[in-house]
């Protein structure tokens, strides 16, 4: 295993986490790549927060690079069968694969817990560098009508390409 795999886990996120996650919510580099691209409220962040960690329709990890907060990766389950995935880097941890080995992980560990068939990655066409991304850590594009807003492209995990043994060790 090289290094580049040791260094990346997830553990779920917390309340304790939601000042930080916040934080990085709001960080001018994630927002310009967001699909909303805007920043969020205090008390608007919190009750989505507490609804993410409490609740049972979302999961979140905090994405750690040699132990060090790093990221996130999030699925909202949008029916039985599909839940769409939302995946970040802060701007330093960017550009080593480390998102993409967190995006392998977070589907193998989701594909683990939910019964879902599918993972669905909606990524706005000015997003290049998620698109490829997404693509190396196996997701396919396909017709985002049914499953993403206009100005995106929809790159989808099937449940049966998935969930490789060494991003199962995440």
């Amino acid at each position: 295993m090289s290094a580049m795999e040791n260094a990346v886990t997830l553990r779920p996120a917390t309340m304790e986490d939601a000042k930080m996650v916040f934080c990085w919510r709001n960080d001018p580099f994630i927002v310009s790549r967001g699909t909303s691209q805007r920043t969020v409220a205090w008390d608007e962040h919190l009750q989505w927060f507490y609804e993410t960690v409490s609740g049972s329709e979302r999961k979140m990890w905090i994405v750690l690079v040699n132990g060090e907060p790093a990221g996130q990766v999030r699925f909202d389950r949008v029916h039985q069968d599909r839940c769409t995935i939302s995946a970040y880097l802060l701007r330093e941890f960017t550009g080593h694969g480390w998102g993409v080995e967190a995006i392998r992980g977070g589907c193998d560990t989701l594909f683990s817990e939910w019964p879902g068939e599918e993972i669905v990655a909606c990524v706005r066409e000015d997003n290049a560098s998620a698109r490829v991304g997404f693509r190396k850590a196996g997701f396919v594009e396909m017709d985002p009508a049914g499953r993403c807003d206009a100005r995106h492209f929809a790159l989808v995990l099937k449940r049966s390409f998935c969930c490789a043994t060494e991003t199962a060790k995440l």
